[in-house]
């Protein structure tokens, strides 16, 4: 149900002189011609991978990725030009911004890896939204609770990296930062795609045996083998939170042979993806993973 009107409570509050949103799906390829930003809007990638652009910086949007922008910025999109593309968004205005708040002009752009609560927020918010009814779209004013809630939902977004909850990130090596990022973009995009020690070499700046001790040091396993067990989490992950059949986790996580996707997980955690399922369906915890759980690879709904 909308949220009910209550008179606000704090000096510093963010107030909001309107507010909507919506879910939109774009086909392969397709662009969102450049255009001037009236307001902020706020764009969590579900599916596909966007380039978006504003004024003289580009960003790629994967998904599980939010873009935050801001009134004046010049911007495009062009859309995944392999897959079917869908985004939810919401357009705000704001009449009062939080004392505590950063000034809007070093908030970030693109969080490529943001907290994994900010996509059930936004889909609250959005579900709320919606419970307006069109004759009510767009929101010509906003509520106080809808106020206080986007406030929660920015905060986490504006929280310095170091504050974010993913602390491991900033103390690993850039190159294995980078590879990392590599791997899990193509866990998002491709996930059958082999990616090549070369390929992450090139991209993290280091040779290849340089890169390869620097994971050893880092992760305890070597590059290749640190994403063959992202893969392996991932299909942990999904066998607790989806209703995916194995053979379907094993391809959506890049193996091309269930049967091998099962030996390979089956050695890392003790138990075939089967009798994970079922322990997890019993409420038992879940084996322990081999990798930090701050460098999984993204679920995105």
């Amino acid at each position: 149900m909308p949220f009910p009107d209550i008179e606000p409570a704090r000096e510093d509050a963010l107030v909001l002189k309107y507010l909507y949103g919506g879910v939109v799906h774009y086909r392969p390829g397709d662009r969102l011609v450049p255009r001037t930003l009236k307001d902020y809007e706020l764009v969590l990638m579900i599916e596909g991978t966007a380039t978006y652009r504003h004024d003289d910086e580009e960003h790629q949007a994967p998904p599980g990725s939010v873009i935050l922008a801001r009134p004046g910025f010049r911007e495009s999109y062009r859309w995944d030009r392999r897959l079917a593309t869908r985004h939810a968004y919401i357009h705000f205005d704001i009449a009062t911004i939080p004392s505590d708040w950063p000034d809007p002009g070093k908030w970030p752009v693109c969080h490529a890896n943001p907290p994994e609560v900010v996509a059930p927020m936004l889909r609250h918010l959005l579900e709320n939204i919606a419970t307006q009814g069109e004759s009510d779209w767009p929101t010509l004013s906003a509520g106080v609770e809808e106020s206080r809630f986007l406030r929660c939902l920015m905060t986490v977004l504006l929280k310095p990296s170091h504050e974010s909850g993913i602390s491991i990130g900033a103390r690993l090596p850039d190159s294995v930062h980078t590879s990392l990022n590599l791997m899990r973009e193509t866990l998002d995009i491709k996930p059958s795609r082999a990616l090549q020690l070369g390929e992450l070499a090139a991209r993290s700046g280091v040779t290849e045996k340089h890169l390869c001790r620097l994971f050893r040091k880092s992760l305890g396993h070597s590059p290749m083998e640190t994403f063959r067990l992202l893969k392996l989490q991932l299909a942990l992950a999904l066998l607790g939170r989806s209703g995916l059949a194995v053979k379907e986790i094993a391809d959506r996580c890049g193996f091309e042979n269930p049967l091998y996707f099962t030996r390979c997980f089956t050695r890392v955690y003790g138990k075939s993806p089967t009798l994970v399922r079922r322990s997890l369906l019993r409420s038992e915890p879940p084996p322990p993973n081999p990798l930090p759980p701050e460098i999984a690879p993204r679920i995105y709904w």
